[in-house]
């Protein structure tokens, strides 16, 4: 039987799935590092066939389009720069108990469970001294006791979940976020009763300024749709985070903001980045930017003449009726134009880089306070 020990890591910069496999080790081990890289396809394979994903640190930032993605985080960083490799010692300074930190040896971990605080995440370890590989059968005995360990354990919490709060066999299956056609038939029919009991017994027709309103809400929340798509496209997942980290600057720095003549948004520190957005979401973005303290979003029919003329400067041609028209929809408090446009504002920065860093450039607030732009005003340069 294979050795199996635990170890509990504090504060990993990102959330362990229970299907990930990784290689760590204190310092550089040539031997094993060797090993691992000679038998990395069939260790992939190997965890594959049993749906779990094996990673080596070092090989993390050849992924396909890791260059591009490390950019999305590090968008300061220059083309020139190319992606280096990262040890697998970048777990040690997690670990939370000294001595096995100063002891570790060339190990493998996985079946991540929450430790018995809630603070840390405790995985099996399996020391590579401790594996045959040009077989690997004993490799098989771990996975199994990953497997019945983590079963356990969610059975354990449902267990307890279960006891601990009493509810209804409907409730049960709502609070579990469950499909409703998932639930056995009493269940379903209940909830359709009760569905059906809030429904009025003839719907009102909706005014044209409600159907108008509800439009926005659709575009606003298709917005936001889209820029979650595009984010999952760029964004890498949790532990090539932790990768990535070893090897951007712990300090980033913020860009400086370039608004030209024509009214076009450049951040020259990364890469001369252009920020492109529709002219009615550039418009409020510039009458956000002209007023470092923020604005007060039920305060906004008080920027009516200041935001239409900035509109007025970007769409040179568009009818005088129209414009109004538009601009009065965008400072009515009631209404949810000015947020379609925050999110489209949103969108335009956080579609380039993410957004720890585009939370400097975007509108953000709270409700009934200002919302404002963070960034300093002395970034920002207004071309002539």
């Amino acid at each position: 039987m294979t050795p199996v020990n635990e170890i509990t890591f504090r504060n990993l910069p990102f959330q362990p799935e229970p299907s990930q496999v990784f290689y760590i080790e204190n310092g550089y081990d040539e031997e094993a590092n060797d090993l691992i890289r000679s038998f990395y396809p069939h260790l992939k394979r190997i965890f594959k066939n049993d749906r779990l994903d094996f990673y080596y640190l070092p090989f993390l930032v050849e992924e396909e389009n890791v260059e591009a993605k490390v950019r999305y985080y590090a968008p300061y960083l220059s083309p020139s720069q190319v992606v280096t490799g990262v040890q697998s010692n970048a777990f040690v300074p997690y670990i939370a108990d000294e001595d096995t930190r100063k002891n570790l040896k060339p190990s493998l971990i996985l079946g991540a469970i929450p430790d018995e605080l809630g603070e840390g995440v405790r995985f099996m370890q399996v020391q590579l001294s401790d594996l045959d590989f040009t077989h690997l059968e004993n490799l098989f005995e771990v996975l199994r006791l990953a497997d019945e360990r983590q079963e356990s354990y969610y059975r354990e919490m449902m267990d307890e979940r279960t006891l601990s709060t009493p509810m209804s066999e409907p409730a049960i299956y709502m609070d579990m976020e469950m499909d409703v056609s998932e639930a056995p038939h009493s269940i379903r029919r209940s909830k359709e009763l009760s569905f059906n009991r809030l429904k009025p017994h003839k719907e009102r027709k909706k005014t044209a300024e409600e159907l108008e309103e509800e439009q926005s809400l659709i575009e606003t929340r298709k917005v936001m749709e889209e820029l979650l798509r595009t984010v999952q496209k760029l964004r890498l997942e949790g532990v090539s985070l932790m990768a990535i980290h070893e090897l951007i600057d712990k300090q980033e720095p913020l860009s400086r903001m370039t608004i030209t003549p024509d009214y076009r948004i450049f951040l020259p520190d990364y890469n001369n980045m252009e920020i492109e957005m529709g002219a009615l979401p550039k418009a409020i973005y510039f009458l956000y930017l002209r007023y470092p303290e923020g604005i007060v979003y039920k305060h906004m029919p008080d920027y009516f003449s200041e935001l239409l003329n900035i509109y007025r400067q970007l769409r040179p041609n568009t009818d005088e009726a129209r414009l109004n028209l538009t601009i009065t929809k965008v400072v009515n408090p009631l209404g949810n134009a000015l947020n379609e446009n925050i999110a489209r504002i949103r969108k335009a920065f956080v579609e380039k880089f993410d957004e720890h860093l585009a939370n400097n450039y975007i509108i953000t607030g709270e409700r009934g306070l200002q919302y404002r732009i963070p960034l300093d005003r002395e970034l920002i340069t207004w071309e002539e």
